[in-house]
């Protein structure tokens, strides 16, 4: 990677993929589409990993310099390894890495050592994104937009030990009003600040007030839009002829057919799915895990292909578009985005979507008369009352013929 072109057009082909950039700079791959640049040094006999930042914020140019800076100040051994990585962290240039290694140093001898919320916040943030903790664009800049939007201005300055419960209730509580989502989503990200400012010992205990001390607004239901079944046909013959990859095709036929949501596609793994018996198993969420990939519920979902949709995934599996990726359906060597499938389907019409998809498939079960208890276990819904507490069979077998039925109405009528 010796150009800032080639890091731009770099398609990551495996999650945390390193490559050399020269002058001791590296550039980290992720498949969330993040790019790292770090420099590899050794501090104090030991040797780290240190961030100097992501591309494109940070140039290729930029971060060169800064590295070489880097293995100099480490060389001289003029600097703390925590005032290395946050000098780092903040330049955008050489010059700029000295004065903010310098103003580093000068606050480890003058200030009292208790940060300020905006800077804990933001170290905080750094944590996160070195472990690689979100996977997609939108879900790694919501926490520093919404620090940005709703906390720097009041919070950003003050000592992170001198907020209170009600300084923190103050600002939340407005957010919670005005937007149902952001507002516990923020407080959760407070919470994990203060949690490890305690851990830090930076303070005696955790300010953030639980959820339910709140008062939220009022819930909006809205409905999905969807197409009515009897156009299912017509949405299959105009995919056939939709000017996209095999890859897309079969991703969409996949949505309309099993009704998976469309973030349970997009991350569909070939480890995951026997080309011999056409199962596909859904794992386990493992517990902590944030990415997408798993089923709402959580539960391991095993399901039978129709074997229509199965030829689909052998042609994709023996043409070259598959290779050489550990996911069934990549653009550009990562996960194809979910967001492009919901606004493919809405090319049809703008009535279809993805969770759509679901409203439909149960629609036209409805009409044919399908037994409600098989319908609720292919859609993975969580049961009610007596069923919740008796039924426990997963149907796979009539999951399987129902899967197969569908298809057959789909397929045959396009």
């Amino acid at each position: 990677m010796q150009t800032d072109t080639a890091v731009k057009k770099w398609a990551v082909a495996k999650n945390q993929e390193l490559h050399r950039c020269g002058d001791g700079l590296y550039v980290r791959g992720f498949l969330s589409g993040r790019k790292l640049f770090q420099v590899r040094l050794s501090v104090d006999n030991k040797r780290h990993w240190i961030d100097v930042g992501d591309y494109p914020q940070k140039s290729l140019a930029a971060s060169r310099e800064i590295s070489l800076v880097l293995k100099r100040v480490a060389k001289a051994r003029g600097a703390s390894l925590e005032q290395i990585k946050r000098a780092a962290l903040l330049s955008t240039s050489a010059s700029d890495f000295e004065a903010n290694l310098n103003g580093a140093k000068v606050e480890t001898v003058e200030r009292t050592g208790i940060p300020t919320f905006g800077e804990f916040f933001k170290q905080w943030y750094q944590l996160q994104i070195s472990a690689d903790r979100w996977t997609h664009k939108a879900s790694i800049n919501k926490p520093i937009k919404a620090y940005e939007n709703h906390l720097e201005a009041k919070l950003g300055n003050l000592r992170i030990d001198k907020i209170t419960r009600l300084d923190l209730k103050n600002v939340l509580q407005p957010i919670y009003l005005t937007n149902r989502k952001l507002g516990p989503d923020l407080r959760a990200f407070v919470a994990e600040v203060f949690e490890d400012a305690v851990d830090a010992e930076l303070i005696d205990h955790n300010p953030v007030p639980p959820n339910k001390r709140f008062v939220k607004s009022p819930i909006k239901v809205q409905h999905a839009p969807s197409i009515h079944f009897d156009r299912l046909p017509e949405l299959w013959q105009w995919l056939e002829q939709a000017p996209y990859s095999l890859q897309v095709k079969v991703a969409m036929r996949t949505a309309v057919i099993t009704v998976h949501r469309a973030s349970v596609v997009a991350f569909a793994r070939w480890d995951h799915i026997n080309l011999d018996s056409g199962e596909w198993v859904v794992p386990e969420k493992p517990a902590g895990i944030q990415h997408d990939g798993y089923m709402k519920s959580g539960r391991r979902f095993a399901m039978k292909l129709p074997s229509g949709l199965l030829d689909d995934f052998r042609s994709l599996h023996n043409s070259n578009e598959a290779k050489p990726s550990e996911f069934v359906f990549t653009l550009r060597g990562r996960p194809i985005n979910a967001e492009t499938l919901r606004r493919n389907f809405k090319k049809f019409d703008n009535n279809s979507s993805t969770h759509g998809l679901r409203n439909t498939f149960k629609t036209w079960c409805l009409h044919q008369g399908e037994d409600q208890f098989v319908v609720d276990r292919y859609t993975d819904h969580s049961l009610q009352g007596l069923d919740q507490a008796y039924r426990r069979d997963d149907m796979y077998q009539q999951r399987a013929e129902l899967a197969e039925r569908y298809f057959s109405f789909i397929k045959g009528a396009a």
